[in-house]
C-alpha cells in the first residue's frame, strides 16, 4: 500500500474503484481500490487499523487463508458498493476490509470462547449501526480528504459474518 502511494495519480487513477471504469469492464478494480489512499493521513490510519487488526487476531490470519479472506470479501464489499450504494463513485481505502477482518476476528474469538470475541462483534455492530443512522464523520472527512465510506464500513462487516459463518459451516462439516 505504501508502494501504491507513491505511484503518480494517474496510475493511482488507473486501479482505484470508479463505478463507471467498473462497468465497462475494468473489473481489477474491485480489488486493487481497496489498497489506495486519498492522502497520507488515510494510509496512516488505515494502516494502523491493519497493525490493530494483526495484534488482536494475528495468530488467525495464515498466508493464502488471509489472501483468500482479503480476496473474497474485497470483492463482496465492492460489488455491495457497486449494487446497492450507487452514490459512491469513486472508493478508496482499507477499512472495508479491516472491518471485515475485525468482524472475522471476533467471530473466531467466540468460537473459540474468548469472551472479548463478544464485545468486538457488539462494537463493530454498534459502530456501523451508528453511522448508518448519523453518516460518515465530517472532521474525519477533512482529515483524509475524502468522503468516508461508511457503507463500506457496513459490507465490511456483512462480508466478514457471512465469511466467518461460511468457514464455520465448512469447518464442522469437515470434523464429521
Amino acid at each position: 500500500m505504501v508502494l501504491l502511494a507513491m505511484l503518480p495519480d494517474s496510475w493511482q487513477q488507473a486501479l482505484q474503484y470508479n463505478r463507471a471504469d467498473i462497468g465497462n469492464g475494468q473489473y481489477w478494480r474491485l480489488f486493487s481500490g481497496h489498497l489506495l489512499h486519498s492522502n497520507h493521513w488515510h494510509l496512516l490510519m488505515n494502516l494502523a487499523g491493519l497493525l490493530l487488526a494483526m495484534l488482536l487476531h494475528g495468530s488467525y490470519y495464515k498466508g493464502r487463508m488471509l489472501a483468500l479472506q482479503w480476496l473474497l470479501c474485497g470483492l463482496a464489499i465492492s460489488l455491495a458498493l457497486y449494487y446497492y450504494s450507487p452514490e459512491i463513485h469513486i472508493y478508496v481505502g482499507l477499512s472495508g476490509l479491516l472491518h471485515a477482518m475485525l468482524t472475522l476476528g471476533a467471530l473466531k474469538d467466540i468460537q473459540l470462547k474468548v469472551g472479548t470475541g463478544w464485545l468486538l462483534l457488539a462494537g463493530l455492530i454498534g459502530k456501523v449501526s451508528w453511522e448508518q443512522w448519523h453518516g460518515p464523520d465530517a472532521e474525519l472527512a477533512e482529515l483524509i480528504n475524502a468522503s468516508v465510506a461508511t457503507d463500506a464500513h457496513l459490507y465490511g462487516v456483512c462480508s466478514g459474518f457471512t465469511l466467518g459463518l461460511l468457514l464455520y459451516v465448512w469447518q464442522r462439516s469437515g470434523k464429521k
